[in-house]
């Protein structure tokens, strides 16, 4: 069955330009809009009570006049503010998609369905949220997911072409730090890379409907065990936090950077006329193992930086997990992968002024940027050195390299490349003409 994913997704989608410019559409008037949102309300937020409430501030909000002569946004952010005046869930919301409330009234909410193509288009062209997958040095394996995404045979692959890709790494980031949620389905599929099919994980009490609880179905493949990091900001929500509660609950990785959004609750995006959408609260998850949820507190990461230096911090933690199981052949590589890592997230100050690195040295030339120091080989594209020591660099596409700079009264000589191997090359710096 087709079930709309929730509204921070869909957002998310449409402000990723996957989405068609919305076409000019004329609002219908206010007071069918907000007559169908007071009824949607009423019948399906999750709490009965609140339910009640939430009507109501409709009601008391078009008698006031809060909504008279407004269209488009201005209408759906009024009524959005009315609405946050009862309750802070962040799943309860008014906007104005003309595009998409048209897509998912093709689809009507509760009946089965393949999605709308226009929802498989907007699934293929967004990578169903899998954004990046990059190999790190040292082979760390980074997927940067935004969402998510379920419901189409694509948004299937997308998942597992990335959980095959984090197969081979010796150590794993999953960075969510932009994930605005989506379906407990592909919460549960990526969920089974790192734990035992059929373990239960969170019960959804949808209003009049018995609790369901999801489990992990069967993987072709197990992660467990890998160095594993999943990366949270303020902006990880939804399905993303109860991701985040499975790692936290179960502990088949690391949580790095800062609480999540604390929006627990599972929402339905229910089309309203003349071209809104409004997102309703329809469910609250029971984690299986804990017993609670993270409605308005979020879940707390172990490592708690800035969500901006979690990538950073999480790399520090992957190399060192590595180099501690690394077999001795490979520690001293690895000790070199961990120094460019620290020197990443704790920037070293060199010696001298970039300036002073300035020149010739061989078939190599060193220059001075505005962010530091470049390295250059004949005509190949320049690197960005980092420095890991007050006199010691490495380039930062290729860390396994590291280049001494030998000074001589204060002043810059030469230079020595040194790859580790016990074979270290000295280039004397060229006299400025």
């Amino acid at each position: 069955m087709f079930r709309p994913i929730g509204a921070v997704m869909l957002m998310s989608l449409a402000l990723g330009g996957i989405a068609p410019a919305l076409a000019a559409t004329p609002a219908a008037d206010a007071a069918a809009t907000v007559a169908e949102a007071r009824k949607v309300v009423a019948e399906n937020y999750v709490l009965p009570k609140v339910a009640a409430k939430l009507a109501a501030a409709l009601a008391a909000g078009e008698a006031a006049g809060h909504y008279r002569g407004l269209s488009g946004a201005a209408l759906a952010d009024r009524m959005s503010a009315d609405l946050h005046g009862v309750t802070a869930d962040r799943h309860l919301s008014v906007s104005y998609d003309p595009r998409t409330a048209a897509m998912l009234a093709s689809a009507p909410r509760g009946e089965d369905g393949p999605p709308p193509p226009e929802y498989v288009r907007r699934v293929i062209r967004g990578n169903a949220g899998v954004r990046a997958l990059e190999v790190l040095p040292g082979n760390v394996r980074y997927l940067a997911y935004d969402g998510f995404v379920w419901d189409t045979p694509a948004a299937a692959e997308a998942i597992a072409t990335a959980m095959r890709f984090l197969k081979d790494g010796d150590a794993i980031i999953i960075d969510l730090r932009r994930n605005g949620g989506g379906s407990p389905e592909a919460v549960a599929a990526i969920a089974a890379y790192f734990l035992p099919a059929g373990t239960p994980l969170a019960r959804f009490e949808m209003r009049g409907r018995p609790g369901e609880t999801s489990v992990t179905p069967a993987a072709p493949f197990s992660l467990a065990g890998k160095p594993a990091y999943v990366l949270t900001s303020g902006g990880t929500a939804s399905a993303a936090e109860e991701f985040a509660t499975h790692v936290s609950a179960f502990g088949f990785a690391t949580l790095v950077g800062t609480t999540t959004a604390g929006a627990a609750f599972r929402n339905d995006i229910v089309p309203l006329p003349g071209g809104y959408l409004l997102s309703v609260s329809v469910g609250r998850p029971v984690h299986a193992k804990t017993g609670g949820d993270w409605e308005a507190k979020g879940v707390a990461p172990a490592i708690a930086v800035p969500a901006e230096d979690a990538l950073k911090r999480a790399e520090v933690e992957a190399m060192a997990r590595i180099l501690a199981a690394a077999p001795t052949g490979e520690k001293d590589d690895d000790n070199r992968l961990l120094a460019y890592y620290r020197a990443l997230a704790a920037p070293v100050t060199p010696a001298l002024p970039a300036a002073a690195y300035a020149g010739r040295y061989g078939d190599r030339t060193v220059a001075a940027t505005a962010d530091g120091l470049t390295i250059r080989r004949g005509e190949r594209l320049a690197m960005r050195l980092i420095a890991i020591a007050p006199d010691r660099f490495v380039p930062e596409t290729d860390p396994g390299l590291q280049f001494r700079f030998v000074t001589e009264d204060g002043q810059v000589v030469a230079v020595e490349a040194d790859r580790g191997d016990g074979d270290v090359t000295r280039y004397a710096r060229e006299a400025v003409r």
